[in-house]
């Protein structure tokens, strides 16, 4: 009897010494065996742990563990700082008994802790999760492994728990603008997979769900908790939800019923109610950014929802589906705040009856609540989703102030009274056809003591009040009283055709009234120092003012007192046409900087890179040194200006483009113009000190110290950042003179000047000393003498040098000047003919890079309008084919029909 107990203590010692060194044994060759899998199947760089590769039989006696830490798969090339799949620990845990049988292998757990997958599609369609390598025999290995998974000893797999803790799914399509990210991932299931009829059994924890498109969070920050209970019957292929709950925040919801899968057809009978909800339960699904407006709110309701899914999906037929959800008698309040809303009533339903879109409805048939006495009421009841109809009505008063105080919103003032009495029914078939009149559309909307104030709107906006009626041809605004900061703007006249804007983006045309005692446009410019401005320093084409080309809008407006920028305009009186992208001014007449100005023009924003502006002005009286301070294009074209004196009439036409900043682009400035100078007068500066370098007159030779104008009309002209100007008649310290030339946008100068009979008594030594190296110290026969001075260098560096002399007569001396105006003016046309010819090349290429702008505007917008329909016409039918196969392959790959449902491999 010894000898059998030492025999199987001995049969025992071996066994668990097996048991622990088994699996160090193989485990060398696992690890190769994974290296090699891994390599041949994937194209990306697959990281583990080597020394927690393991193999245990110890763990879970006599199943057999096989586990690894530190998991995970990083793509290539473009998504190699991308991580598809890191996973802290994954186990799977196995009956060895069913590996060593050669039957049905049994996985008892499968365990993923911790595992983070991030799915990513790039713009242009590419994907991080194609790793998977095709090899040359695939579609054999494909067809063989058909065919062993259809024979009879096939190997298969049975599960009877999963699990995943901590896990993070996060999905982003680049190509579609949509995302989704599943954070605090906790699920696990049982099931007995085994048997052709049992149940699943799930529970799964999600802490953070988000869900956003084309830069819209629709789901944002919410919790979701799913219990789920679900019989699967293989034979039949029909799956049976019996305890099912699915909780987004506090808004649970119960579902109840059965789906089978019959060949093409899927029959379904499903139902669902509100699982305990009340009114604060549906408030929570509002997204995260305000939940925080949730705190120190209670709500109070009868909630009820319900609906069901019932029916045959295949080719021809839908199921129909309903839903109703109505509150009774609600109520929602702030601790802060002792007004509540109260008695809150809405009943909603939605019903899409069969794959007959004219059949389907949406309706509101009741909401209404009250503020402090103050009762709002509405409905809408909406059908037919192959010819819109509609029939919608509000009717009642809201105060703003109090509704602010109920559900206050941080940085933001909103107070005023708005009441309503507005009807609209109709189809889309009259749209479509135009007959706007037979869309029954009427009443009004009043506005008192309106104020609003934002961080974006610092100065505040207010509409003290205003008067709006409604009929289905136009909207006619009677009174529209507003400030903003300082500025008040008066406004009436009528929009029509505002139902075609609105529905099919057709042409929306008005006439409306501006008056106005101020208004202040640098109240509406963000400071320089701001967070705003400092933050855009990149300024991009988007913050062009841009004019919808479906837009025809005539203004009329009466301004006492506009400033902009050191600027005060007073008295602006005309009109504004804004129609096909563009904007015409028609004769608009003001006072500024103490001239007279009228205004026409056109500034056209059809290229958004560089809009274009057209415009003639017409001055009277404006003052040199005040035209200096106000105008940078006269500060960097003339800046002797600055020590200029006097006033001066003009009438010119100016075009050119504007930047991204909304200011001219200097060297595309292109001026025509007369400049009327009834008195100038330059008496100091750089220019005179150099002029007496040259022409030192003797002391009191004459009374005169200035350069001078006198009613003297100037031709100047500005192309391609150079500004031309015309000889013309000026008097230099007492003397008879002619001055015309040009010069650059940074102040390169390329002037001359003739000064007419000058005494030679009167000239001092430097003008003698030049005269004799031009006469080759010939003694003059003359008095008098001509000379021609040469102005060049820039503005901060004047260089005057003497050209030329010739004895003066009073004979030749019309003739002199003639000579010399014809010679300018040769030497000028020759400059701008050089400057055309440049601008002729940069105005072609403009004009090509606007054409190409506009052209894919256009098409972007045909493409936009097809997209619109072809949606419209097939939204229904894409959303069947989608569901039909997505449900059909999902179902139908997980459980075979007629005979077991494990899954096989």
């Amino acid at each position: 009897m010894k000898k059998f107990f030492l025999f199987l203590g001995i049969v025992f010692s071996l066994l668990l010494l097996a048991i622990i060194i088994l699996p160090m044994v193989f485990e060398d060759d696992i690890r190769k065996a994974v290296d090699k899998t891994i390599d041949e199947s994937l194209n990306a760089t697959v990281y583990y742990n080597p020394d927690a590769l393991s193999l245990s039989l110890i763990k879970s006696f006599p199943d057999i563990t096989v586990s690894i830490e530190d998991f995970g798969i990083v793509g290539i090339e473009e998504f190699s700082e991308d991580t598809l799949v890191s996973v802290n620990n994954f186990e799977v845990t196995v009956d060895l008994m069913s590996i060593l049988t050669g039957g049905q292998i049994m996985v008892e757990e499968i365990l993923l802790n911790r595992p983070k997958i991030f799915v990513l599609i790039l713009e242009n369609g590419k994907t991080n999760y194609a790793i998977a390598k095709e090899s040359d025999n695939a579609k054999e290995e494909r067809a063989e492994d058909d065919d062993v998974s259809s024979k009879e000893n096939s190997i298969s797999i049975g599960i009877e728990r999963w699990a995943i803790e901590d896990g993070s799914i996060i999905y982003l399509d680049q190509s579609t603008k949509f995302y989704t990210s599943l954070l605090g991932l906790n699920h696990e299931g049982t099931g007995d997979f085994t048997s052709s009829e049992f149940d699943i059994i799930t529970n799964t924890s999600i802490t953070s769900s988000s869900l956003g498109y084309e830069g819209v969070e629709y789901v944002s920050d919410k919790r979701i908790k799913a219990d789920v209970m679900l019989n699967l019957n293989s034979s039949e292929m029909q799956y049976t939800f019996k305890k099912t709950k699915i909780a987004i925040n506090d808004f649970a919801v119960q579902i109840e019923g059965f789906l089978s899968v019959l060949d093409e057809d899927i029959d379904m009978d499903i139902t669902f109610a509100g699982n305990d909800i009340n009114l604060k339960s549906i408030l929570s699904l509002i997204p995260g950014v305000y939940q925080e407006y949730l705190d120190g709110l209670a709500a109070s309701g009868e909630i009820n929802l319900d609906g069901l899914v019932k029916g045959t999906y295949n080719k021809t037929s839908m199921p129909k589906v309903s839903a109703g959800l109505s509150i009774s008698n609600g109520t929602i309040a702030y601790s802060e705040y002792d007004i509540p809303m109260e008695q809150i009533n809405i009943e909603t339903n939605f019903d899409y009856p069969s794959s007959d879109l004219s059949e389907t409805s949406f309706n509101v048939n009741k909401f209404s609540m009250l503020v402090d006495g103050e009762k709002l009421s509405a409905y809408l009841k909406f059908k037919n989703l192959e010819n819109y109809t509609w029939d919608l009505g509000i009717n009642g008063s809201v105060d703003l102030e109090k509704m602010m105080k109920i559900m206050p919103m941080e940085g933001m003032t909103i107070k005023g009274k708005i009441n309503a009495d507005l009807k609209s029914s109709g189809q889309m078939s009259v749209v479509e056809a135009e007959q706007y009149g037979q869309l029954p559309t009427s009443g009004n909307l009043k506005i008192n003591g309106f104020y609003f104030e934002s961080v974006d709107i610092p100065q505040g906006f207010g509409i003290s009040e205003a008067n709006i009626s409604f009929n289905p041809s136009e909207i006619t605004l009677s009174q529209f009283n507003a400030t903003s900061g300082s500025s008040d703007f008066n406004l009436t006249g009528n929009v029509k055709n505002y139902l075609g804007y609105a529905l099919k983006e057709e042409l929306l045309a008005g006439s409306l009234s501006l008056s106005s005692d101020l208004i202040n446009l640098n109240e509406f410019i963000p400071e320089s120092g701001s967070e705003e401005a400092e933050s855009d320093t990149d300024t991009s084409s988007l913050e062009v003012i841009s004019i919808p080309e479906n837009i025809d809008f005539a203004f009329s407006s009466s301004i006492q007192k506009i400033i902009f920028t050191n600027l005060n305009i007073k008295n602006f009186y005309g009109s504004v046409l804004v129609k096909d992208g563009t904007i015409l001014l028609n004769k608009n007449s003001f006072n500024m900087l103490d001239g007279d100005f009228e205004l026409s023009g056109s500034y056209i924003a059809k290229n958004l890179v560089e809009p274009k502006y057209d415009f003639g002005f017409k001055i009277k009286d404006l003052s040199i040194a005040n035209a200096f301070e106000s105008f940078s294009t006269i500060q960097q074209y003339i800046p002797i200006a600055k020590q200029v004196t006097g006033k001066f009439s003009t009438d010119f036409n100016v075009n050119g483009f504007l930047g991204n900043d909304m200011m001219p682009i200097t060297d595309k400035i292109n001026l025509v113009g007369l400049v009327n100078v009834a008195q100038a007068t330059l008496s100091e500066g750089e220019f005179i000190s150099k002029l007496n370098t040259i022409a030192a007159f003797k002391s009191n030779a004459t009374s005169e110290k200035n350069i001078s104008i006198k009613d003297i009309l100037i031709k100047t002209e500005i192309k391609d950042g150079h500004l031309f100007v015309e000889p013309f008649d000026l008097n230099v310290k007492g003397q008879r003179a002619t001055l015309g030339g040009s010069n650059t946008l940074d102040g390169k100068l390329n002037y001359s000047m003739l000064i007419k009979e000058i005494p030679t008594g009167a000239i001092g030594n430097t003008l003698n000393s030049a005269m004799s190296s031009l006469t080759g110290g010939k003694k003059l026969i003359s008095d008098k003498i001509d000379i021609d001075i040469g102005i060049e260098g820039t503005y901060d560096n004047i260089q005057i040098k003497l050209l030329n002399t010739s004895s003066s007569g009073s004979s030749g001396s019309s003739s002199a000047v003639a000579a010399f105006k014809e010679q300018m003016t040769s030497k000028v046309d020759q400059e701008k003919e050089k400057a055309e010819a440049k601008l002729a090349q940069e105005k072609a290429k403009a004009e090509e890079k606007a054409k190409a702008a506009a052209d894919s505007k256009r098409a972007a917008l045909e493409s936009k309008k097809k997209a619109k329909q072809d949606s419209i016409n097939n939204v229904i039918e894409a959303q069947k084919k989608k569901a039909r196969e997505a449900a059909k392959n999902k179902v139908k790959k997980l459980f075979k029909r007629g005979g077991s449902n494990e899954l096989k491999t």
